[in-house]
């Protein structure tokens, strides 16, 4: 017990021995994790906007036009059965006239003396292959039945959509990661300083025969604190900027709390991983 609270104490001897630059690490270590949950939270609005695009993109499945009903009616039973499309809708030529009339405001009948409208169907595609890659092939499945005449749907809005929300994971990953590197090597040189201030008693502690894992866990625990701390401020940043965002710009913008935990562990990981590799290499030079 008495060796815990050593621990916990040596530990936050640390803020005072070297405040300023605890204060400055711990604000970049708030600002650099802030930004990591700025990038989280528009990644998740990006995919919710993505993904109520992608529900509502529909194949148009042009049947041939000499198709009687029931054959039309088998062509989308058939449809059905091909793996990735969530409904089928029938539309049939008469139907075809009919929404003809609702959208020119004119008779189909009266323009020509028949009713050129081919039967089709409108196919929407389960979650999960609502990309074009997915969406192509079954565009191709159904190209291959007999009696299809022709498949439409957004073919390069959607590849389009696939390539830059690809480009822009890839652009917040690497920022991401920039703005980690930069806060382990923050915390590296406040906890470096930390113990160039207590090397005197680190000899003594080697003299007495402390082991490396006792003398170096009071700096694993500046480091954990520091890192919760930041974690913490960065989270409550992030709810604080999330909150005007919704009420000033964008009253439907999502977060979660799995946000805010991502950040506050992050914290601590660099936390004790900096103290960790700060503490081991002086260690290793004496």
């Amino acid at each position: 017990m008495s060796s815990l609270w050593f621990t916990f104490k040596e530990g936050l001897k640390g803020f005072k021995r070297a405040r300023l630059a605890t204060t400055i690490t711990i604000s970049s270590l708030a600002f650099a994790l802030f930004l990591v949950g700025i990038f989280m939270v528009l990644s998740l609005n990006v995919n919710r906007w993505i993904g109520d695009f992608r529900e509502k993109i529909e194949l148009e499945v042009f049947l041939e036009n000499d198709l009687s009903e029931t054959e039309g009616r088998q062509i989308a039973q058939k449809l059905q059965s091909i793996e990735g499309i969530k409904t089928v809708k029938y539309i049939s030529k008469e139907e075809a006239a009919r929404r003809f009339k609702k959208e020119f405001g004119r008779d189909i009948y009266d323009v020509l003396d028949y009713n050129p409208l081919p039967p089709s169907c409108t196919v929407a595609i389960k979650k999960g292959y609502q990309n074009s890659t997915s969406v192509r092939k079954i565009s191709a499945k159904i190209e291959a039945i007999p009696g299809v005449g022709e498949v439409l749907y957004q073919k390069e809005l959607m590849a389009l959509i696939d390539r830059y929300i690809n480009l822009l994971y890839i652009i917040a990953a690497v920022i991401g990661l920039v703005l980690v590197i930069i806060s382990v090597i923050l915390l590296y040189n406040t906890i470096r300083l930390t113990i160039f201030a207590r090397r005197d008693i680190i000899e003594i502690m080697q003299l007495v025969g402390a082991t490396r894992t006792f003398i170096r866990r009071p700096f694993i625990v500046e480091g954990f604190v520091q890192g919760l701390i930041g974690g913490v401020v960065a989270g409550g940043l992030l709810f604080a900027a999330v909150k005007l965002a919704r009420r000033v710009f964008f009253p439907h913008l999502l977060h979660s709390v799995e946000i805010y935990a991502v950040l506050v562990i992050a914290g601590i990981l660099i936390g004790v991983f900096s103290s960790r590799l700060s503490v081991s290499r002086y260690l290793q030079k004496i």
